[in-house]
């Protein structure tokens, strides 16, 4: 874990005796993640993970979060909804932090995800978009394009200790100059979840999604954005290499229980384009700040950045489903 905030047995069971959820038999630490501390609960209800959110999670958003979860949760979404404490409360405090008991989600994110994976990804990203669109709460994409320019500022002054980060930065000036210029503003929008990578999603040995965790990026943005960062993520190597038959199977089968409009089938390279530059910016960051002494290590933001120069190839959005 990036963060271990210590939970001893009698400190659980003070937490848990909010809830109305049995008596604690298991608890065990999750090393998953790489920002808020996990464990695996076992009580004689059932299984539940509890959180415990660190620096690295907005607190504010919290109680957004936990609602959206909970909405997803009750309409039949395999979201790990919020368990509701005897005061009606989903967030609570444990050892400093705020915490939360969540739902138990089975299966296991594919660590070597092929054709069958991206498609059953890519089928529940958009049942996602469709279960969720009548959440009626709004949070701005603090990650979105209008924080790209700060991104950058924010790598600019231990920039100087990499030629390629100086490098990077010049083209990301330009890119994100024009990317403004040319983003839509009148696609399909509304709750999203913007970090839809494969250890976020949960499968079955067969392939099929048993869940969707982490939606700690969650917010309200357009739909064809989400898809493209999620393109991303499923249709490339880890180091930034693309995948043809990964990144169709992932968006046919998307189109098939959504379909795209034109409007955002043609946004589509831009997206993923703006997409790239917001996962190369903050690994970039990371990288330029990394204190060794930290427990995870940077990733490597060429990965993402590899993803820009691919997407800057691709002239219409429908080539991506022909690949």
């Amino acid at each position: 874990m990036a963060v271990f905030t210590p939970v001893s047995l009698e400190e659980a069971r003070d937490f848990l005796s909010a809830y109305d959820i049995g008596t604690l038999i298991h608890l065990e630490g999750i090393e998953e993640g790489v920002s808020n501390t996990n464990f695996k609960v076992e009580t004689t209800s059932g299984l539940y993970a509890l959180t415990l959110f660190e620096a690295a999670t907005d607190e504010s958003a919290l109680p957004y979060f936990m609602d959206y979860t909970l909405h997803l949760d009750q309409k039949g979404y395999p979201a790990p909804g919020p368990a509701v404490m005897k005061n009606g409360a989903t967030i609570g405090e444990l050892n400093g932090r705020k915490a939360a008991l969540i739902k138990w989600l089975p299966g296991r994110w594919p660590r070597n995800p092929d054709v069958r994976h991206a498609a059953s990804a890519g089928e529940y990203l958009a049942k996602l978009h469709k279960v969720g669109a009548d959440f009626p709460q709004v949070r701005e994409n603090t990650m979105g394009i209008a924080y790209w320019d700060g991104l950058i500022e924010r790598c600019e002054p231990r920039a100087a200790q990499s030629a390629r980060a100086e490098a990077i930065l010049e083209d990301f000036r330009a890119e994100v100059s024009w990317l403004k210029a040319q983003w839509p503003d009148d696609l399909p929008k509304g709750a999203i979840h913007a970090d839809y990578f494969t250890d976020n999603v949960l499968m079955s040995d067969e392939g099929q999604v048993t869940g969707v965790i982490d939606y700690y990026y969650a917010c309200t943005d357009s739909y064809a954005y989400d898809l493209a960062v999620s393109l991303n993520a499923w249709g490339f190597t880890p180091g930034g290499q693309p995948i043809p038959e990964m990144i169709s199977a992932f968006i046919t089968a998307y189109n098939a229980e959504r379909p795209l409009s034109d409007g955002e089938i043609e946004a589509l390279p831009l997206m993923a384009r703006g997409s790239a530059v917001r996962f190369t910016l903050t690994r970039l960051y990371d990288l330029l700040n990394h204190d060794p002494s930290w427990v995870v290590k940077p990733k490597d933001p060429e990965a993402f950045y590899r993803r820009l120069e691919y997407h800057r190839g691709i002239k219409s959005g429908r080539e991506y489903f022909s690949l």
